[in-house]
């Protein structure tokens, strides 16, 4: 029974922050990183990382470049660019979005596509520059 009551607490707690803001009344402002990293912000994160590894696979510029690489090193790489597109995605969707993609399989996958595209690049740059 605790597992239980452990499990739909932050469910409840991730619903609750996508329909009501700090005032008590209906809301779609807000990003995904304000509402408290909750089951749907998680979901959204695996989708977008996924997405983007997907991208970056079938990118020519990464398969030429990642050949320099080792397969650790390329997948470090990999990891690191898609945990910072993954990061940047909390900060660009907002509630509203959050709540048609977890209603929504279609406008989830154009969501996702939306936050990799607008951040990839960016995320490519600032992880070589570091």
């Amino acid at each position: 029974m605790k597992k239980l009551i452990a499990a739909l607490v932050p469910l409840t707690l991730a619903l609750t922050a996508c329909v009501t803001d700090t005032t008590g009344t209906t809301s779609g402002t807000g990003t995904a990183s304000s509402l408290g990293g909750g089951l749907a912000t998680m979901a959204i994160k695996v989708g977008v990382q996924a997405k983007c590894a997907t991208e970056l696979n079938n990118n020519t510029y990464w398969k030429t470049g990642s050949k320099l690489l080792t397969e650790t090193q390329a997948s470090e790489l990999q990891t690191e660019v898609c945990s910072c597109v993954a990061d940047k995605a909390t900060t660009t969707v907002t509630a509203a979005d959050m709540v048609t993609a977890a209603l929504d399989k279609t406008s989830q996958a154009s969501l996702i596509t939306r936050v990799v595209t607008s951040s990839l690049n960016a995320c490519v740059i600032e992880t070589l520059k570091n």
